[in-house]
């Protein structure tokens, strides 16, 4: 994930969108940032979190995310993650790649 001036404004809206718990999720390296803001999709309660969290993955170059997120019968907390953040690993390109719906298409 490449940081740039729009996910960067996006990450400091989410940080004060978030409550003091949740904000763990928004500190570590650039490898760990998007498995922690999946992580913390599925932790939060909050609407406005959750938009936040689409639009910097739609702005990372993963615009498939806010659709499933969006159109999926389930939601994307309830999708089993292969490499939790809580066990200290993180989650492989090919893991997230996994998350891609069947008939997604990957642009």
């Amino acid at each position: 994930m490449k940081i740039t001036p729009r996910i960067t404004e996006l990450l400091f809206d989410l940080s004060e969108l978030e409550t003091s718990e949740n904000n763990q999720y928004l500190t570590g390296d650039i490898e760990e940032l998007r498995n922690n803001l999946l992580q913390l999709y599925r932790a939060t309660d909050s609407h406005s979190s959750r938009e936040t969290i689409i639009a910097i993955m739609t702005e990372a170059g993963y615009p498939w995310f806010g659709r499933l997120a969006k159109a999926s019968n389930r939601t994307v907390r309830d999708i089993p993650l292969k490499k939790a953040a809580n066990e200290g690993q993180f989650m492989s390109d090919e893991d997230f790649l996994d998350l891609l719906p069947a008939n997604g298409h990957f642009h």
